[in-house]
């Protein structure tokens, strides 16, 4: 700035004035332009923050906020720069101001700038008089007075800027006075410093989601846990079905209750939906409860987004995230069988070594009392796992808690749980939950059955051996005793009960040891497949005195008795099926043996005859067949080959049908008819040679029997065995194995000669060698089974005397036993 110093004072006063009159003007300016932008934008934020809730919308986020106060805070700054710091920053020359009061002041006539500027040192090149100079220099200083500082600036803008804030101001002013917490939201909602919502008419709250508890034991009542919203989420299980709870302030706490709730979602997929909240209960403590039981949260698949309206009040942005709950990928079953399967010591064993490892399948069954350790692996990390078993053992069906609990392992993706001694069909569930508490949405089942250990069974045969045995006796035992699991032991046990003539007969010790039975048992070694062979010999017990009483009219018992590994309980012990047998003479049983003579023999006398039949039926199907197979040549004579020449010729000259087609139509039915019925001759036959084979064949093992029970009971000569045995049982056992499989042969060869369809094959020389061969092989067992029949008559006849000899033995017997009575009695009466 030039130098002002032979300026007169009252100029440089008068433009000193001026110059801070400017400043003065810049800030009032600028700190008006401040204050306008920032009403106005606090008005207008206000208006959308506040207005859309009024109509049932919602504030202005926090962001949007955020973007507001940002662009309010960047023109301030601009103002601050442009318009307050730039202008205060710029030069007023003396010459600048003169010439702007001159602007202004017309009647100054230049001669304040003339002043100012010619009294600048800068200014050499100017020529003027100094007393022109002072001459102006006087007159401007004279009208210093008259110069206005109000006509120099534009308030034009100042007023515009008041006109705006002033109102605002006073708006704000009235705000803060009548309201003063409205007025201390907006601020603090629009600074940022708060955000809490507008009050509403309505109030709603959120209470949370109300989900059902899965647990293990399906026999309790399926309770319910309420799960809060943490920052307006929350985790909930894919696929689980939950109940959103909210409630809504009444009037008693100065609030409307909407009469409609609604909720508006959207899924992370896009899918946009709504569904109206329903109100439940009464009102309680001044809240009404409204709950949401339908989508989205019915079936959760997706995390959604949900916001909540109700009259002028939003519960906006609630999420609730859809996350997979935990899986079992895998079970494997790891299974210990109790001792009793064992072949080896159990205690060599480990007691935690499992003897079979496996995956699990369904209808999967372990031994009865084996250990049983389920082993799952899942599919994310697990916190817990509830397991429940139901045992079909249990009497009322109740669950119980598996005991002990499940043990996980260290890295959370596997378990363990175990259970010994496991006798009856268990269902166990299993509900696996993540490390923050979300569970299966349903109980994992696997049902493991149980093969219980069975009793075992036996069984005993005693080979030529009937009901009737003589008191020495062998009798041969074939015994079986089979087990699921293999049999430990098994004994034979014969008791022996004396005959009530035997026990009224003895003395009073005696009787009371014969009246109980004596029992004798022994325990025979059993193969790998568990059969065992033992023989009592009845008169080398009798002579060691094992067992006594084994007169005639005594009776003897046999059983089996078994037992197997079984260890958990009650031993599986189980007596076999009782034989029953009767002590008799020899006599007495050889009878019975001759009485089934006879009935053999009369088997046989029905075999013969069937055996004739059977001839006479071969017979006439050869003669039917014959007629059947005959060959064109043999059946058609000179006579009818005339005729039926005659027949054609007069047909030729007919004009009518030729019944010649006819005939052989029916001549060739007529034939297959007949070859029918010749086929079914041959079957019956054929039947009635197998049936004459099954019923020697049951004859010969009859003689079998018969021939061993007379060797075990020790009974008869050698030489009735070798008559019976050389004369009946070998003749028909020769009969059984040739002649008739090869009748049975012959007749099928029969059929297949009549039914070849080649006629060469199929021919009356064919026939007649086939029929032929069938009739001279039947022929052949007649003569054999008649032999057989003339040996047992004369068998019978041997008996007959047998049974003379045996009646004069036994008359001479008693003849003897009444002469000793006699004499007796003779002596006694010589002492009277």
């Amino acid at each position: 700035m030039g130098r002002t110093e032979s300026l007169d004072p009252g100029l440089r006063d008068l433009l000193s004035r001026l110059r801070e009159r400017v400043r003065r003007y810049i800030v009032w300016d600028s700190l008006l332009a401040i204050a306008a932008l920032v009403l106005v934008v606090f008005w207008v934020a206000l208006a959308v923050d506040y207005l859309p809730v009024r109509i049932g919308g919602s504030e202005m986020p926090r962001s949007a906020r955020a973007v507001v106060l940002f662009v309010v805070a960047v023109l301030v700054v601009v103002i601050l720069a442009k318009w307050l710091w730039g202008r205060l920053n710029r030069e007023l020359p003396d010459d600048s101001l003169a010439l702007l009061i001159e602007r202004h002041h017309p009647s100054l006539g230049g001669r304040l700038v003339t002043a100012v500027q010619l009294t600048q040192e800068n200014r050499t090149y100017d020529s003027h008089s100094p007393v022109l100079l002072q001459h102006v220099h006087q007159e401007a200083a004279a009208a210093v007075d008259q110069v206005e500082f109000g006509r120099v600036f534009r308030w034009e803008p100042i007023r515009r800027k008041l006109m705006l804030v002033i109102p605002l101001l006073l708006a704000a002013l009235v705000m803060a006075i009548a309201s003063p917490q409205t007025f201390a939201r907006a601020v603090g909602r629009l600074s940022l410093f708060s955000d809490s919502p507008w009050p509403r008419k309505a109030e709603l709250e959120m209470i949370g989601v109300e989900s059902p508890i899965i647990t293990a034991d399906d026999t309790e009542e399926v309770g319910t846990e309420l799960l809060t919203f943490e920052n307006k989420t929350l985790r909930l299980a894919r696929g689980s079905s939950t109940t959103l709870r909210i409630r809504a302030a009444t009037e008693e706490l100065g609030h409307t209750v909407p009469e409609i709730c609604t909720v508006s979602y959207v899924d992370d997929s896009g899918n946009r939906g709504q569904s109206n909240l329903r109100r439940v209960g009464r009102i309680q403590d001044g809240y009404q409860s409204f709950v949401l039981d339908g989508p989205p949260l019915a079936s959760l698949a997706e995390s959604v987004t949900m916001t909540i309206r109700g009259l002028d009040d939003r519960l906006l942005d609630y999420r609730i995230e859809a996350v997979d709950p935990p899986a079992i990928a895998d079970m494997e079953l790891a299974i210990r069988y109790p001792d009793y399967l064992r072949i080896f010591n159990a205690e060599d064993a480990s007691p935690d070594a499992a003897d079979q490892i496996l995956k699990y399948q369904a209808g999967f069954r372990i031994r009865e009392g084996s250990s049983l350790t389920l082993r799952g692996t899942s599919s994310k990390p697990l916190g817990a796992v509830d397991v429940a078993t139901t045992s079909e053992g249990a009497r009322d069906g109740s669950t119980e808690r598996a005991e002990p609990v499940v043990k996980i392992a260290d890295d959370r993706m596997s378990f363990e749980w175990s259970v010994s001694d496991l006798r009856a069909p268990t269902s166990v569930r299993l509900v696996p939950k993540d490390e923050t508490g979300i569970s299966a949405q349903a109980s994992y089942r696997y049902f493991i059955g149980v093969v219980r250990d069975q009793v075992p069974e036996t069984s005993m045969t005693m080979k030529g051996i009937g009901s009737s045995i003589t008191p020495i006796a062998m009798l041969p035992i074939q015994a079986t005793a089979t087990d699921d699991y293999g049999v430990e032991s098994l004994s034979l046990t014969m008791a022996v009960r004396a005959s009530e003539e035997n026990v009224d007969g003895a003395s009073d010790g005696e009787a009371a040891a014969n009246a109980e039975p004596q029992q004798h048992t022994v325990s025979p070694e059993l193969d790998r497949d568990g059969n065992a062979a033992w023989t009592f010999d009845l008169r080398d017990l009798s002579d060691d005195g094992t067992v006594n009483g084994l007169a005639p009219g005594a009776s003897v018992q046999i059983f089996t008795t078994a037992k197997d590994r079984f260890d958990l309980g009650e031993p599986h012990s189980i007596r076999g099926e009782v034989v029953r047998l009767q002590v008799v003479t020899p006599e007495t049983l050889l009878a019975t043996l001759e009485r089934r003579e006879l009935e053999f023999r009369s088997r046989l006398e029905q075999a013969i005859d069937e055996t004739q039949r059977l001839r006479q039926s071969l017979a006439a199907v050869q003669n039917d067949a014959l007629d059947v197979l005959q060959t064109p040549d043999e059946e058609e004579s000179p006579e009818e080959s005339d005729s039926d020449a005659d027949a054609e010729s007069a047909g030729d000259e007919s004009s009518g049908d030729d019944p010649a087609d006819d005939d052989t139509a029916d001549d060739g039915e007529e034939d297959v008819r007949a070859r029918q019925r010749v086929q079914l001759r041959i079957r019956q036959s054929e039947l009635q040679a197998t049936k004459s084979t099954e019923e020697l064949a049951g004859i010969v093992v009859g003689l079998e029997d018969l021939l061993l029970e007379m060797v075990q009971n020790r009974v008869d000569s050698v030489d009735r065995r070798e008559r019976l045995e050389n004369g009946v049982r070998n003749p028909l056992s020769t009969v059984v194995t040739e002649p008739l499989p090869r009748l049975q042969r012959q007749i099928t060869s029969m059929e297949r000669v009549l039914m070849a369809e080649d006629p060469a094959e199929s021919s009356g020389e064919k026939m007649t060698e086939a029929a032929t061969a069938a009739i001279a092989t039947t022929d052949e067992v007649l003569l054999s089974l008649n032999a057989v029949l003339e040996k047992m008559l004369d068998l019978e006849s041997f008996n007959e005397i047998l049974d003379l000899v045996r009646g004069l033995i036994s008359d001479q017997e008693e003849l003897i036993e009444e002469t000793e009575e006699t004499r007796n009695q003779q002596v006694q009466d010589l002492f009277k």
